[in-house]
């Protein structure tokens, strides 16, 4: 069927599409979605997407809205599609560079309603960056047309777009180093390693001084040795993306050790480090990262 004639469908209220997705975020200002209000956006798969705003406190910051992804034969493909249509959002807001938070209703970002379902009475009360509305429109539809990324990706973009958003430079420096951490994989050092490591735990189950629970503890530790550590993995994740660049290789590495201070210890030991230069490092290696994940250019 033709995307027109899907369309058609939609549009009509064709009980044959009965289901859609609603995705929800929060962005600082209107104006980096180009203050797109009840603006419909045609999506290569034929589905139509409209952005309105909703509902928020007067003590949450920024603007709040929901897309909503028309119409499904089933409940699974509009679960799908939303989950692809919340992917873009992230994928454009890394494009142009804006924060963007994605508000959870459930564990997934979309929710699947029935469109024919009413859904009764309700009431509320209650110098930035702009986008021009056919760029956010034209990012936002190419953006849905890149393959479903790992989860692990999704997670590390979500995670870097918040980031973005938070006003206290520390949990933003946090945040951002932290969404490293999905796209770097902890791999296996080999049966020689696995043996090793078997044997040690295989000599603490024979210890009788030991109590059962800190037995159990050190089990799970040893058993952590039989994979490289975060900050191998790290390197190898620079290695991977930008390979042979020492100086990324060494940004990775001085952020994460400078997360690890905040986290253990409370407080940096250098208090002169400046840690808003330090997030603009990272959040510059993530966005080349996701540009080259996603095989996409970035807007800004």
């Amino acid at each position: 069927m033709s995307n027109d004639q899907e369309r058609l469908l939609i549009t009509s209220r064709d009980p044959k599409r009965p289901y859609g997705a609603r995705v929800t975020f929060q962005v600082l200002h209107g104006g980096n979605i180009g203050n797109l209000e009840h603006v419909s956006l045609l999506l290569e798969s034929g589905a139509v997407a409209t952005i309105c705003p909703a509902r928020s406190s007067s003590w949450e910051g920024g603007r709040r809205f929901n897309v909503l992804l028309e119409g499904f034969p089933t409940a699974a493909a509009a679960e799908e599609a939303g989950l692809r249509l919340a992917q873009a959002l992230l994928i454009a807001a890394v494009s142009m560079n804006f924060g963007l938070v994605l508000n959870y209703h459930t564990h997934e970002p979309a929710v699947v309603f029935d469109r024919y379902r009413p859904s009764g009475a309700s009431m509320s009360g209650e110098g930035h960056q702009s986008w021009g509305q056919s760029i956010v429109v034209d990012e936002i539809v190419d953006a849905y047309s890149v393959r479903s990324l790992d989860r692990a990706v999704f997670l590390s973009m979500e995670l870097y777009c918040a980031g973005l958003l938070d006003l206290n430079e520390r949990t933003r420096f946090i945040t951002l180093v932290s969404a490293l951490e999905p796209l770097a994989k902890q791999e296996g050092l080999g049966p020689a390693v696995d043996a090793f490591v078997e044997e040690a735990v295989s000599l603490l189950r024979g210890q009788t001084g030991i109590c059962a629970e800190l037995l159990l503890s050190l089990q799970g530790r040893l058993l952590q040795l039989k994979k490289t550590s975060v900050r191998q993995a790290l390197f190898r994740l620079s290695d991977t993306w930008f390979p042979g660049n020492r100086d990324i290789r060494a940004a990775i590495d001085r952020a994460y050790s400078l997360r690890s201070q905040l986290l253990h210890e409370g407080a940096l030991s250098d208090p002169d480090t400046d840690l808003m230069t330090e997030a603009s490092l990272i959040a510059g290696v993530l966005r080349e990262m996701y540009a080259k994940i996603c095989g996409r250019e970035l807007r800004s």
